[in-house]
């Protein structure tokens, strides 16, 4: 027999199985016995290092080549990230920029983050997401989060059990109902979720393989969106009632089944009278949290103490005007509420201090189709249409605003407000910065210069007669990372309504005697991810000093606790680790034969 016509052997291994193929490499290749990772894992987004892999790592996980031979440390490539962002022209440019390096190289894009906090925020955040929200359908490239769509009712555990990490420990959801100041987006809103559960990392440290953002798909009402052909959500409209109450019923319960009975689920954007609803409901059964309402209420607490920090005069001692009757308007004045009679006024007393002025005029007993919310802030007065005459009746020490209806605090309300308040404040917080009530600009010139001024968007400094004001930013942000981390690493039971005083104070302190006096009311923003961790802390400490920790024993030290959890944001090594063992001596002699133990 001759072996020469079984020669076309190439030929053959083609027609193999995959199968097939691997055994004859593995069996024939004389290198066989060196672990070759798949190169597709190397590069994979939260492994790849890039140009930061050593030339031994690329080489002994084979993936020599791929790269250039130069090497780059972390500041070398944060550099070049920081060069690319700033040749982008526009902030839709810059944000799919770093949306792409988010995909490409996790840690570097979360480190770039953390590191221009205050340059980068304006594009991952407010302003520029509302501009990606409201155009979605044209951004969306990777499956970043999970959409559940009224049509998955009696299978929603089963859709969360899809997600490609299954050691979640937080879900940042919405139903786009109620998205900034732009209304119900529908299934657009997915890209609020996102870009929250981003900074959850960039600031406070939290994995992002341990978070989820979710949009529910219940259909919206936007026309413009329906009959949008690039809008990616359920052409339907928006969904209601008993249908809706058990659609999120049954995503609550399938979350903490899925997940952990101590998951952390932060309400995203949900229409106010929703939002509302949902938080009274699952506060005490669930760990649970509204930004809109907490999140900004704390936010909003923490400006009004440094308010009371500057002019000297007592919270209790003020009278408040929220302009605006939405979940952020009563999410703020109910925090102020509860902290007014903390300092000893009663719930009559406390109220009494603070007016709502919605769309139809001031909130009184005698006013129409008032939400079930807003009856505690009602007052026995004649009627007010108009906003310069509430002002100049009232004289309110703190105005503020979150209609998003830009431009409503005009000069004449600003005059008025400043000819009763030797030291105004104007809290302008609706977002993005077309909806903001009045500009930093327009603020500082109509009271000559001495308002207290914050928003909800990033506006830059102001000189007003020769003197430099630098607006505060009344930014969530500045919160709601800090209390997911306590959260998670607390593994909180529920979250009570006065750990979010606790949070308030912690922010208000973290404000410097040298910003107070620059006009800001709030840390600035670049200073976010330390200030994250202080509120963590604090929260975790409440927690555990409570009684509503699910971790055993109490740390004793709650921040190195809480710090031992946090994403690393420096590089590793990509080999396993080695260490030296001794060389043992072989077994030599005659005493060294195997004994026969049977």
């Amino acid at each position: 027999m001759t072996f020469t016509k079984l020669r076309p052997l190439p030929r053959l291994a083609s027609q193999l199985s995959a199968i097939g193929r691997s055994f004859l490499q593995v069996h024939n290749d004389a290198r066989s016995h060196i672990v070759r990772p798949d190169w597709h894992s190397v590069t994979d987004g939260k492994l790849n290092k890039g140009l930061s892999f050593t030339i031994e790592e690329r080489q002994r996980l084979g993936v020599h080549g791929l790269w250039p031979c130069s090497y780059r440390d972390l500041e070398e490539q944060l550099n070049a990230v920081w060069v690319n962002f700033q040749a982008r022209k526009g902030n839709i440019s810059k944000f799919t920029y770093i949306n792409s390096l988010s995909h490409r190289h996790q840690r570097l894009y979360y480190r770039f983050l953390r590191d221009y906090t205050e340059i980068v925020m304006p594009i991952i955040y407010t302003p520029t997401v509302g501009e990606i929200v409201a155009s979605f359908g044209l951004h969306f490239k990777y499956p970043d989060g999970l959409y559940i769509t009224i049509f998955d009712r009696g299978h929603i555990r089963d859709v969360l059990g899809n997600w490609k990490e299954k050691h979640v420990r937080a879900v940042c959801v919405t139903d786009g109902g109620r998205v900034l100041g732009l209304g119900d987006m529908g299934a657009n809103g997915m890209g609020i979720s996102i870009g929250k559960v981003a900074l959850y990392t960039a600031l406070a440290g939290v994995a992002p393989q341990q978070l989820l953002p979710v949009c529910l798909d219940v259909g919206t009402d936007n026309e413009e969106l329906l009959a949008d052909p690039l809008y990616v959500g359920a052409r339907i409209k928006r969904v209601r009632g008993e249908e809706y109450e058990d659609f999120m019923q049954e995503f609550m319960e399938a979350t903490v089944e899925c997940f952990g009975g101590d998951t952390f689920i932060h309400h995203e954007d949900f229409a106010t009278p929703n939002a509302i609803k949902f938080l009274e409901k699952y506060q005490y059964s669930f760990c649970c949290f509204n930004d809109d309402v907490q999140g900004t209420g704390a936010t909003g607490l923490a400006g009004m103490l440094n308010v009371e920090r500057v002019t000297k005069r007592k919270l209790e001692d003020m009278i408040f005007l929220f302009v605006g009757a939405g979940s952020a308007a009563l999410g703020i004045a109910n925090m102020l509420l509860t902290a007014l009679q903390g300092r000893g006024l009663s719930l009559e007393a406390a109220a009494s201090k603070i007016f709502l002025f919605d769309q139809n005029g001031l909130v009184t007993c005698g006013s129409e189709k008032i939400e079930e919310q807003a009856k505690t802030f009602a007052k026995p007065m004649d009627p007010i249409k108009d906003l310069v005459a509430a002002v100049e009746q009232l004289k309110p020490a703190i105005l503020l605003g979150a209609t998003g209806v830009g431009g409503l605090f005009t000069e004449q309300v600003l005059r008025s407000l400043a000819k009763h308040q030797e030291r105004p404040a104007v809290f302008a917080l609706s977002n993005p910065t077309n909806k903001t009530e009045c500009t930093a600009e327009q603020a500082y010139t109509f009271t000559e210069g001495r308002v207290l001024y914050c928003s909800g968007s990033p506006f830059p400094p102001v000189v007003f007669n020769g003197k430099r004001f630098t607006p505060a930013q009344a930014n969530n942000c500045l919160v709601f990372p800090g209390i997911a981390l306590g959260a998670i690493c607390a593994r909180a039971r529920f979250l009570p309504d006065d750990i979010y005083a606790e949070v308030a104070a912690t922010l208000a302190k973290s404000t410097s005697e040298e910003q107070l006096a620059a006009g800001s009311l709030y840390p600035a923003i670049r200073d976010a991810h330390n200030l994250a961790l202080d509120v963590g802390v604090a929260v975790a400490k409440y927690l555990f000093e409570n009684g509503l920790s699910n971790i055993y024993p109490v740390p004793k030290d709650v921040c190195a606790f809480i710090q031992k959890t946090q994403y690393r944001l420096e590089y590793q090594s990509a080999l396993p680790p080695t260490w030296p063992y001794p060389d043992f001596p072989a077994c030599r002699g005659k005493d060294c034969k195997a004994k026969n133990i049977l």
